[in-house]
């Protein structure tokens, strides 16, 4: 992600929303946000704990120790600029009203729910602060488990076609080695990718949507 530029030449405001007494949903969301956030330079990064009884003092302090230890263990966060806030009350409202107050330009909520989408959105945080949100909210969650039942194995990204996507922006996709392989699965209609400026050129009609047989 390179440099973004907004409006005024503010900074990208992103927000994360922590419980502090269900550390493994809040944990999985910080560590998202922190990565976001020290790949946008001169980002700013808002941690928030609601509380639904009395806010005590050493709250804040337990939350700024939280976050700088989370820091720490990911590592390249030193020059991160991070802010801190405990407030009190219904947890998607107060979200959403700091979201407001601070012009967020994303919210990251963490979730200890099973990963379906019924059950990671409805009824819960996730879903009163999409409901209220004046931006974006990113669901971060439940962290994945250490022996998964069932096992999906991702391919790690070929170095050589990473850097020759980077190197042509774009213009090429694929390196030497996997270029033929590619185009074999192009041609039998499993696999299609696209990339101009805008406006794109005209409608390929012979051209079949991604993943469509």
């Amino acid at each position: 992600m390179s440099n973004v530029s907004l409006p005024n030449g503010r900074p990208f405001m992103l927000l994360v929303a922590l419980d502090l007494a269900d550390t493994a949903s809040g944990g999985f969301a910080l560590d998202e946000a922190l990565r976001i956030a020290r790949r946008i330079p001169d980002s700013q990064m808002h941690a928030l704990h609601v509380s639904t009884s009395d806010v005590q003092a050493q709250t804040l302090g337990m939350l700024r120790h939280y976050v700088e230890e989370k820091a720490i263990a990911l590592g390249g966060c030193e020059r991160q600029v991070v802010a801190v806030h405990v407030r009190k009350g219904d947890a998607g409202r107060e979200i959403a009203q700091l979201a407001v107050e601070l012009a967020a330009d994303l919210i990251i909520v963490g979730t200890h729910k099973a990963p379906t989408l019924k059950k990671l959105i409805v009824g819960s945080t996730a879903e009163r602060v999409m409901a209220n949100a004046p931006c974006p909210v990113l669901v971060a969650g439940p962290r994945p488990a250490q022996h998964p039942e069932h096992v999906i194995t991702i391919e790690p990204a070929c170095t050589d076609c990473v850097r020759l996507r980077l190197d042509t922006r774009g213009a090429s996709w694929w390196c030497e080695r996997h270029a033929e392989h590619h185009a074999v699965l192009h041609r039998h209609h499993h696999l299609y990718s696209y990339h101009s400026e805008l406006p794109f050129a005209d409608h390929d009609s012979e051209v079949t949507a991604t993943g469509v047989d």
